[in-house]
Parts: C-alpha cells; structure tokens; sequence
C-alpha cells in the first residue's frame, strides 16, 4: 500500500507537469479541481467503509479550530506549494525537493528545543543542503540552472512538509486520517472555487481527451487513492518505514519525467538527488534500527 500511494504520487508529479507546462494550465486552477474533487471522493470512500464518526472532527471547539488551520493553511499550502514547484521546475526536481521535509523537520526540532541536531543528523543536513544547491545551479555555483520562481517554491516545499507533518499532529492521532484530509481537501478546495472559479477554462486551453484523462488521473489516482493506500498502510507498517518506501516517489517520478516528458536528468541532477535521499533513507533506517533496540530492552 505504502509503495502504490508513492507511484502514483510520482506519476501525479508527471501528469501535474504536463498540464501545467506542456496545456498551460495555472497552479491555482489544478490545484483547486484537485482538492475539491479528491476531498469527495476521500469523504465518499471513508463514510462508505466506516459509516461512524463521519463528523467527528467538527464537533468540538478545539478539533474544529485545529481542522480549519488545517484545511485554509497547511492542506492548501502543502497543495500550492508542490504544483507551482512542478511549474517552475518539473516533477523529478520538485519530488525531491519535497523529500528535504525530514531535514528540515530535524532543523525545526533543533530550534525549537534550542539544541544543536546530533552528528549524524547534521551531515544528513549538510549532505541534503549540498544536494539542493547541486541541483539548483547543475554544478555550476556561479549560475542557476532553475529560474528564481522555481528555488522559492522549492525551499518552501521542505518547510510546507514541517507545517503538515507538526500541525495536523493531534488530529491524525485521535480521527481517521482519510476522514480528516479528505475534509482538508474538500473545505480548502472549496474556499479556491470562487477565486479561481474552475468553470471557466483557462485562455486558449484545448480540453482535449488526454488533457480531461490527465486532470481524471491527478484527481482520482494521484490524490485521493495515493493519500488512501498510503494512510492505510500505516495500520500495517510503522510511519518510519512508510517513510522510506514513500522515497520510490521521487524515483518514480524521475524515471517517468525522463521517459515520457524527456526531462534532461545529467550527471549534477543525479549526485544532488543522491546527496538528498541517501541522508533521508540513512534516518529513516536509524530510526526503525533505535525503536528495535528499545523493544529488545523491554523484552530483556
């Protein structure tokens, strides 16, 4: 399950960046047709399978305040953030980019907590910083290789991932998640539809059938059931090794940018990928190998 929802996450990377470079389609008006839409049929499926708790997030002050922050900031943020990366990179480029959100996530912690992050931990960082800054200029320090549209939306990719990975903390741990981000997704998709106002087709945009089954696959696929197969994997999977099978989504969407997109992935590209996952991989495992060691503890 882990492993579908990240492929075809990576694929929605590819058909993201084929309506939005190649159709010519806005970041805004996607990523609204694909929140609203996939928040249906999230709610759809889960009240189908559960058929209890449907309005449980709403019906107290405090979960409600936290589910609005989440549906109008966080969700919407996260949502935005990836498709306009996508836009001003491409799909290899800006799923990579999203796995820096656990370095960043150990950066936050440290300046929370006022504490330097341990060795180990640091050369992850430094190895992914190096990585980023390979990828962004393609081993060239004195130039970018991406416009400055592209390494905004890239260096808010990791910090948007911070914000949905801490924000939404205590509601995944007391409701269903597909319960909460299927409203997440519906509410702040909904909030979009007068500003974007969907209906209307953008410019000289050709609705074409690919185009319709390209915008079907980012809906259907790419959102709903990726967000579906991946938080039911965590009833069977701990989230650290979920964690690293969701890294098969930056390798997939590379893979597919390069075949059906020919996106030029060179030798820089890949040592800056490497120098990103590599380090994420590295503390995922450190992670699982930690939580082993205390329950042999117990058990000893």
């Amino acid at each position: 399950m882990a492993i579908t929802g990240s492929i075809l996450w990576g694929i929605m990377g590819v058909t993201s960046q084929y309506l939005l470079q190649i159709k010519g389609l806005p970041a805004l008006w996607v990523v609204t047709i694909r929140m609203f839409f996939a928040g249906i049929v999230l709610l759809l499926a889960d009240y189908c399978i559960y058929k209890r708790d449907f309005f449980a997030p709403w019906r107290d002050k405090k979960t409600i305040v936290h589910m609005l922050i989440f549906s109008f900031v966080t969700i919407m943020w996260v949502q935005y953030a990836y498709l306009s990366a996508v836009e001003h990179m491409n799909a290899a480029m800006a799923t990579v980019f999203v796995s820096l959100a656990p370095i960043a996530t150990i950066v936050w912690m440290s300046l929370r907590s006022w504490c330097i992050p341990k060795f180990h931990e640091l050369l992850c960082c430094i190895s992914a910083v190096l990585g980023a800054t390979v990828m962004a200029t393609h081993g060239d320090m004195t130039t970018l290789s991406i416009s400055q549209e592209g390494i905004i939306y890239g260096i808010m990719l990791p910090i948007a991932g911070v914000v949905y990975t801490v924000q939404p903390g205590y509601l995944m741990k007391n409701f269903r998640p597909s319960n909460v981000t299927g409203w997440g997704l519906l509410l702040g998709g909904t909030a979009l539809l007068p500003i974007t106002q969907p209906w209307h087709i953008p410019g000289a945009v050709d609705m074409d059938a690919f185009t319709i089954f390209n915008i079907v696959y980012t809906v259907l696929f790419g959102t709903a059931i990726a967000f579906w197969t991946f938080l039911a994997s965590l009833k069977y999977i701990k989230p650290q090794i979920a964690a690293i099978y969701e890294l098969v989504e930056p390798v997939s969407a590379i893979f597919l940018s390069v075949w059906l997109l020919e996106v030029m992935y060179q030798l820089p590209e890949f040592l800056g990928t490497v120098m990103i996952l590599c380090p994420v991989l590295y503390l995922s495992l450190i992670k699982e190998s930690h939580n082993i060691m205390r329950l042999l503890r117990k058990k000893l």
